[in-house]
């Protein structure tokens, strides 16, 4: 496959939710999408399989960021096809729904290993790849959670602070190679990930009537929020973090 002179874009977690969206969405502006499953590779399959029924291109590949030598293994894939990276999507995640007196040490780990190591490894081994690139950037999927971290997301929302502190180091840093960063941080979207709770109407209708907008955010709102940042004609759009939630976080 030569895909030298094409835009290209990698998406971790891209198998259902958020990430599906974004490499849905990518697709649809042109990209050849590397599109990441850990688990779920039906869903990965899914994924490839809309993009190319809507006339993009894609393409499905095993990833658990958490693992160096699987992340490592994934960008001299890209190298190969490729040669170049211009976006990369930090998106995975594994959300623990307990509190701390109810979960382990390894869900726990699970979660910061997800979040925050697996943006970590990915950009560091993207690195040479973005540096290629004409557009670089890397967008991190981050949250509001750790403003405020209710006692049942402690692990999502510690990983997301420290993805928050991630996010600014590498927008201060990474620029001397051409390479923006910015943040992504949807409030409460309805996906697979609240484990369950997205069956809960009475749940979601309460975080509604919440927010002043008087809805929730959507994968599509925050897909879409995704390229503008990608598309800056100026190229100055760097260390931002784009809130996705109708302004709640201001409440």
């Amino acid at each position: 496959m030569d895909t030298k002179y094409i835009k290209t874009a990698l998406v971790t977690g891209s198998s259902k939710g958020i990430g599906k969206t974004i490499a849905i969405r990518l697709a649809k502006d042109g990209y050849f999408v590397y599109v990441t499953y850990c688990t779920d590779k039906q869903g990965g399959t899914d994924t490839v399989n809309e993009i190319v029924k809507n006339g993009g291109k894609a393409s499905l590949q095993n990833l658990d960021v958490s693992n160096e030598k699987s992340v490592s293994d994934l960008m001299t894939l890209i190298e190969k096809e490729s040669n170049h990276l211009d976006v990369l999507v930090n998106n995975a995640e594994k959300d623990i729904i307990k509190t701390m007196e109810d979960s382990s040490f390894d869900e726990w780990k699970l979660a910061i290993d997800t979040k925050l190591h697996g943006a970590w490894l990915c950009t560091k081994y993207a690195l040479p790849l973005l540096k290629k690139s004409e557009n670089a950037n890397i967008i991190m999927l981050s949250s509001s959670a750790d403003e405020r971290p209710a006692e049942d997301i402690l692990s999502y929302a510690t990983a997301t602070a420290a993805l928050t502190s991630l996010t600014k180091s590498l927008a201060i840093h990474l620029p001397k190679y051409g390479i923006r960063v910015n943040a992504v941080m949807p409030g409460e979207v309805r996906t697979t990930n609240w484990q369950g709770l997205e069956n809960d109407d009475k749940l979601w209708e309460g975080f509604a009537d919440h927010n002043p907008m008087k809805r929730v955010a959507t994968v599509e709102d925050v897909a879409d929020a995704v390229i503008p940042l990608i598309n800056d004609p100026h190229k100055f759009l760097n260390g931002n973090f784009l809130f996705v939630n109708g302004g709640n976080h201001l409440k």
